[in-house]
């Protein structure tokens, strides 16, 4: 008894784990946004602030002394 349907070529296999990585990576973003949207709604919402927290410090020397 031969089974011709149990071959896997390389470029079957290939594709049967880009199908598998990519379904992993699919579930992965989507419950990413369903959870970010679900804390959003029931969060407080924090004022973004465009600059971040950078600080800016004004260093100078007075000009250069070689």
């Amino acid at each position: 008894m031969k089974l011709p349907f149990l071959y896997f070529d390389p470029g079957t296999g290939a594709l049967i784990v880009q199908l598998v990585v990519a379904g992993a990576a699919s579930v992965a973003l989507f419950y990413k946004k369903i959870t970010t949207k679900v804390k959003s709604m029931f969060g407080k919402k924090e004022e973004q602030d465009l600059m971040g927290n950078i600080d800016i410090e004004d260093k100078t020397d007075g000009g250069d002394n070689k």
